[in-house]
């Protein structure tokens, strides 16, 4: 089931996002796919194994648990939409995100540290 010519199909149907350099799961699947299979169909790997890669991606692929368990809320855990989700996690955003520094937790516990390293001396 899990042989090279179902994976090239699988993929055929899961689309590059080119909005995410270096971070896309369908390149990065990919490329650990022309790792696996060097030698194309000649390539010697555990079947078993193979197969069951290949039914974890086909339901990720297929949204098989999405459909399952459908949402009845339009937000996430942190309280935004989809869609501000999306725009948080584009390359800009990260980027912004990377030069303003250390997060805010970084921040509390950098200060609370240095608090106990002053009352040490």
């Amino acid at each position: 089931m899990g042989t090279y010519r179902n994976y090239m199909k699988l993929l055929e149907s899961w689309p590059l996002d080119n909005s995410k350099p270096g971070r896309d799961l369908a390149q990065h699947i990919r490329d650990q796919l022309k790792l696996a299979f060097a030698k194309g169909e000649a390539s010697e790997v555990n079947r078993e194994q193979c197969d069951r890669y290949y039914m974890s991606l086909k339901r990720i692929c297929s949204n098989h648990y999405g459909q399952l368990y459908t949402r009845t809320l339009s937000n996430s855990a942190t309280g935004l939409t989809r869609e501000q989700c999306n725009l948080m996690l584009s390359p800009e955003a990260l980027q912004t995100i990377n030069e303003e520094g250390a997060g805010f937790f970084s921040r509390i516990i950098s200060k609370l540290s240095k608090k106990d390293v002053e009352k040490k001396f």
